[in-house]
C-alpha cells in the first residue's frame, strides 16, 4: 500500500470512531444497553473477517471503518452498562478493570502480531463469538428496563446480575438496592427524546462539566500523542533506544499502572487517587519540559538521561494508566440515566475530532513551538484538573447517584444550589 493509502486508513478508522460515538450515544436509550453493545461487535466480526479476506485496500477500508464504529460506541456504551449492571461498591473496581483488561488487550495483540498477519484477527473473531453467545443471553440493566417501564423485567434483571434465582423473592439490601433505583429512574416511561429541561439545574450543568473535564483527558493528559509518538519523542530528546523494546516496555509498566489503580482506589478512593495521578503527570510533564527546553538550547544532558527517562515514563504511564482508566468508570456516574448516552456521546464525538487534528499536526506543532512548550501544556491541563477536582469533584467510590448529586449540589455556589437537597 502507498502512504496516501495508509493515511487514508487512518482518517477512515476515525470517521467511523466519529459515528460510532454518535450514534452509540442516540442507540442506548432507543434500543437499549444491551443491543448497543452487541451490535458494534457484530461488525467487529466483519472488520477482522474483512481483513483476512482482503486482496485489495476496499476491504481493508471497510475493515477500518467498523473497527472505528465499534471503538466509539464501546466508550460510551459500555461504562455505563458497567455503572447500571454492578453494585455501587464495585462500579469503580469493574469500570477499572474495564480499562486494565483493554491494555492488556493492546499488550497481547502486539505479541500476537509477530506470529503473523492473520493471527490476531483471526483471534479476534473467535473471541468475538464467544462474547456473543454469552453476552447474548443477559438481561438489559435494571434501570435502562425500569426507564422504559418495565418493572418485572427491571427485578429480574437485578436478580440475575445479583446472582439470586428467578423464582426467589428480593430480600434486605438487594430490595433496598432496587428501591434506590425506582427513586434515581422514577419511572419516566417510554419518552426517551431529550428536552432542553433535561440539561438544566445546577447539579447536572456540574455534572455535565466534570464528564467534559474527564472526557477531555484523553487527549490534553496527552495520552493519544505520548502513545502514538514514543519513538519520536525519545529521538527529540536525543535518545535513541530499540523502539520494539521501549513499545514492549511502555504496555508493560501501563497495563500494571491500571491493575494497581484498582487497589489504589479500594485504599484511597477515587478523588484522590485522581489527584495522585494528576500531580504525578504534572512532575513527568514538567520535568520532561524542562529537559526539552535545556536540549533545545544546546546544554549536554546526557548525564542526566536517567531523569528523563523517569519524567518521561511518568508522563507516558501514568495518564493511560492511572486518569483514563479511572476516567473510563467516573463520567457516567455523574450524569442522569436520561441524558447519560447523548451526552458522553457528543463529549466522545467531540474528543476523538481534537484527537484526529492532534495526531494529524502533532509533528508540525513540535516543529513550531518546540517539544518543551507541548509537554508544558500538557502539565498546564494536568494542573488545572487536579484543581478543579479539589473543588468539584465529588467521591464516586461506593455511592448511590442520589448521594452524588447531593455532593455536587454541595459544591455549587449557594445561590444556585437546587432547594430540594
Amino acid at each position: 500500500m502507498t502512504k496516501d493509502q495508509v493515511s487514508l486508513m487512518t482518517s477512515i478508522f476515525y470517521i467511523g470512531a466519529f459515528l460510532g460515538s454518535f450514534v452509540g450515544g442516540w442507540v442506548v436509550n432507543t434500543i437499549g444497553r444491551k443491543w448497543g453493545l452487541i451490535i458494534p461487535m457484530i461488525l467487529q466480526l466483519f472488520a477482522n473477517a474483512f481483513i483476512v479476506l482482503a486482496k485489495s485496500p476496499l476491504l481493508l477500508y471497510l475493515s477500518r471503518i467498523f473497527s472505528g464504529i465499534l471503538l466509539g460506541a464501546i466508550f460510551v456504551v459500555l461504562p455505563i452498562f458497567i455503572v447500571e449492571v454492578t453494585e455501587k461498591r464495585l462500579r469503580i473496581t469493574l469500570g477499572n478493570f474495564f480499562g486494565a483488561t483493554g491494555m492488556v488487550g493492546l499488550l497481547l495483540s502486539k505479541g500476537l502480531a509477530a506470529l503473523g498477519f492473520y493471527v490476531v484477527p483471526i483471534t479476534t473473531i473467535a473471541l468475538t463469538i464467544v462474547f456473543l453467545g454469552c453476552f447474548a443471553m443477559f438481561p438489559d440493566t435494571p434501570e435502562y428496563l425500569l426507564f422504559r417501564n418495565k418493572p418485572e423485567d427491571a427485578e429480574k434483571a437485578l436478580k440475575f446480575y445479583r446472582g439470586i434465582p428467578s423464582e426467589s423473592p428480593l430480600e434486605g439490601a438487594i430490595i433496598e438496592e432496587f428501591e434506590e433505583i425506582k427513586n434515581v429512574v422514577g419511572l419516566r416511561g417510554q419518552k426517551t427524546s431529550i428536552k432542553m429541561k433535561d440539561l438544566k439545574g445546577g447539579t447536572t450543568i456540574l455534572g455535565i462539566i466534570i464528564s467534559l473535564i474527564l472526557t477531555s483527558n484523553m487527549n490534553f493528559t496527552g495520552i493519544r500523542l505520548t502513545s502514538s509518538f514514543t519513538e519520536s519523542i525519545l529521538e527529540d530528546a536525543g535518545i535513541h533506544l530499540d523502539n520494539v523494546m521501549v513499545d514492549i516496555s511502555m504496555s508493560v509498566l501501563q497495563v500494571f499502572g491500571a491493575i494497581l489503580t484498582i487497589y489504589l482506589v479500594r485504599w484511597i478512593k477515587v478523588r484522590r487517587s485522581f489527584l495522585t495521578f494528576y500531580f504525578l503527570s504534572f512532575i513527568g510533564f514538567f520535568g520532561a519540559a524542562v529537559h526539552y527546553y535545556l536540549h533545545e538550547r544546546g546544554m549536554n544532558l546526557v548525564p542526566f538521561t536517567w531523569s528523563y527517562m523517569i519524567c518521561i515514563t511518568l508522563a507516558i504511564v501514568v495518564p493511560l494508566g492511572g486518569i483514563n482508566t479511572l476516567c473510563m468508570s467516573s463520567a457516567s456516574q455523574v450524569l442522569s440515566l436520561k441524558i447519560r448516552g447523548c451526552v458522553l456521546g457528543v463529549m466522545n464525538t467531540v474528543s476523538l475530532g481534537v484527537a484526529f487534528f492532534m495526531t494529524q499536526y502533532y509533528l508540525l506543532l513540535v516543529d513550531t513551538v518546540g517539544n518543551s512548550a507541548v509537554m508544558a501544556a500538557f502539565g498546564l491541563w494536568c494542573l488545572f484538573a487536579g484543581i478543579f477536582s479539589i473543588f468539584y469533584l465529588p467521591e464516586l467510590e461506593s455511592k448511590t447517584f442520589s448521594e452524588i448529586v447531593e455532593s455536587l449540589n454541595r459544591r455549587l455556589p449557594a445561590c444556585i444550589r437546587e432547594r430540594s437537597f
